[in-house]
């Protein structure tokens, strides 16, 4: 009798879970430092985006772009670039995103397919340490490994630096830091000690994103 009571229950909870995992689907991206972006990346640049533009593929919208400024580009993505041209996915669940046409954005990426999980922000909206990272200071960093830390009871490991990107010292370490070698190096050159470098807005920025209590 008991067996005959749960097996109904079982496969009711199996047809549920069938019935909702499509509605499921979504995209979802750790967040990204832009120096872990930068070094992480095929290529980095400035682009305008001219205009939207047909697309071959039903599924991926196409957009035109101009470079203005290439801070970081693999002759593999430099013909992937060829074209001017960048697709994204029109679907927000696989990831998709919208671009504005006439507006300058900074974009480090793998290929010419980009989506929400690869760095591209409006580059007027870029404090000047970002501006300044991408355009070849992150680089001097690309040896360190920006790790993600959602407490702070993160241990620090060798070579690289915590991370904290939704506490406010994150938050700021996003805008006004990077992650550089402390000097002392492995006999290949890899950096045993990491530290944030961060700039003099960096505590006036945590100061404004603090919790205010009464």
């Amino acid at each position: 009798m008991k067996t005959n009571r749960v097996l109904p229950l079982v496969l009711t909870i199996i047809g549920l879970a069938m019935v909702m995992l499509p509605t499921a689907e979504t995209c979802s991206c750790l967040p990204q430092h832009p120096q872990t972006a930068f070094c992480d990346s095929q290529y980095v640049i400035v682009a305008q985006v001219l205009r939207k533009t047909a697309s071959k593929n039903e599924a991926m919208d196409a957009y035109k772009i101009a470079i203005k400024k290439e801070y970081k580009m693999s002759d593999e993505a430099r013909q992937l670039l060829n074209h001017g041209k960048l697709y994204t996915s029109k679907m927000d669940s696989t990831c998709g995103i919208k671009l504005k046409p006439s507006t300058l954005y900074a974009i480090a990426a793998n290929s010419e397919q980009v989506g929400l999980c690869d760095f591209i922000r409006p580059y007027d909206e870029l404090s000047l340490v970002e501006k300044r990272g991408l355009a070849g200071v992150y680089r001097k960093g690309c040896k360190c490994k920006i790790n993600h830390c959602w407490d702070d009871k993160c241990h620090q490991r060798l070579g690289s630096c915590n991370w904290t990107p939704f506490a406010p010292k994150g938050i700021c370490e996003t805008s006004y830091g990077s992650c550089v070698p402390a000097g002392v190096t492995k006999k290949n050159g890899a950096p045993i000690k990491c530290h944030w470098r961060r700039s003099p807005r960096f505590g006036q920025c945590v100061a404004e994103n603090s919790p205010k209590y009464p």
